[in-house]
């Protein structure tokens, strides 16, 4: 059971992560500092996709369900049976990598903009 539970909030603080890192470059715009966590996220998604490996919540989550002996009929409750329908797009691998990839890369334009602009220390330069 309490694998069960584990493995339930493995897939919650999975769909947390990809909404940062679909909603992150917000952090950049504000000027905030965990932008610099939403850079080193999309490097570390840029590398597990080019490197086609998972992530590593996805081996976590398996792992505890093998441990709490779940069977494939999911009993769980919606909202977690909803994440993982998110989560686990029902796409061609390939199709997923190279849409994470592309993101990350128009990411990264969106910063090189920001540094273009503002400067490396994210401040709105006064002068003309």
């Amino acid at each position: 059971m309490i694998f069960r539970i584990l493995a339930d909030i493995t897939i919650l603080l999975h769909l947390a992560w990809i909404l940062f890192l679909i909603s992150g470059f917000i952090f950049a715009l504000k000027k905030s500092k965990i932008a610099f966590f939403h850079i080193a996220g999309l490097v570390f998604t840029f590398f597990l996709n080019l490197m086609q490996w998972h992530c590593p919540l996805t081996y976590l989550e398996n792992y505890l369900r093998v441990l709490s002996n779940s069977n494939t009929n999911y009993t769980g409750s919606f909202i977690i049976n909803y994440s993982e329908n998110i989560i686990y797009l029902d796409l061609p691998e390939l199709y997923l990598r190279i849409s994470a990839i592309f993101f990350v890369v128009l990411n990264i334009i969106g910063y090189a903009y920001l540094i273009i602009k503002y400067g490396y220390s994210g401040k709105i330069s006064t002068h003309k």
